[in-house]
């Protein structure tokens, strides 16, 4: 069983599980208010080893044994949970909530795309500047990148709001992107690599010799847009 944890309103997920449904794949989809409204968690960790068994209000059972594969869109701790929690010892409380997601998703079985990190459910949110680094280190030709201490912090994480004119799909070591040039593959492999995922999307301009330059990167990329050649891709690293 593949298990696809995602957002309720995560649209590109779904389209995923159907077409893994499609292919004959058998999938269970969990969204965060499915486990915000979970009945009982039972996650131990110990000399024994480690084990996991959610039981959902729909009568179904999450059981860390079970999964042959993972496919992790969750984005952060669901709001059900966050709406719970007040008082002066909130803050303190949420990160003791994040520390059992982060514990119970890495005691899944099988291949994760992607894995939790402390900067995001599924991997780490990099500021833009750090995706920058990062394409820089892997050998992507780079659009050039400014930012002071006159811009607004806020504002920068919006860079990647207006749609790229092109995204390039990493999934394990398949690039989907027909219009990227051969020789630009092996770095997105390598910038995939870098931010430790299996699932990558990729922006990138036009450059002005005619060439494309990066302009920033996202663990959570709308899938759809990658067709059914990333679908086969993703089926492949989640059986690897």
């Amino acid at each position: 069983m593949v298990l696809v944890l995602c957002e309720g309103f995560d649209r590109a997920a779904f389209w995923a599980a159907g077409r893994f449904r499609e292919r004959g794949i058998a999938v269970d989809v969990v969204t965060g208010d499915d486990l915000a409204a979970a009945e009982c968690w039972d996650h131990r960790l110990g000399a024994a080893g480690v084990s996991l068994s959610i039981q959902l209000r729909d009568g179904r059972r999450v059981v860390g044994d079970d999964t042959r594969g993972v496919f992790n869109r969750l984005s952060y701790l669901p709001n059900a949970w966050l709406q719970r929690i007040g008082g002066p010892d909130r803050d303190y409380a949420l990160q003791e909530m994040y520390a059992l997601y982060l514990s119970w998703l890495h005691s899944l079985k099988g291949p994760v795309v992607n894995p939790a990190t402390p900067q995001g459910l599924c991997g780490n949110w990099r500021h833009p500047s750090m995706w920058m680094v990062l394409a820089g280190r892997a050998g992507l030709p780079c659009a050039p990148y400014q930012l002071s201490s006159d811009d607004d912090p806020a504002l920068t994480w919006q860079a990647r709001s207006t749609p790229a004119p092109m995204t390039a799909f990493l999934a394990g070591h398949h690039v989907v992107a027909p219009a990227l040039p051969i020789g630009l593959h092996e770095a997105c492999r390598r910038l995939a690599s870098l931010a430790g995922v299996r699932l990558l999307g990729i922006d990138f301009a036009p450059a002005g010799s005619g060439g494309w330059h990066f302009t920033g990167a996202s663990v959570m990329p709308d899938l759809i847009a990658g067709g059914d050649a990333l679908i086969d891709a993703l089926i492949e690293v989640l059986h690897a």
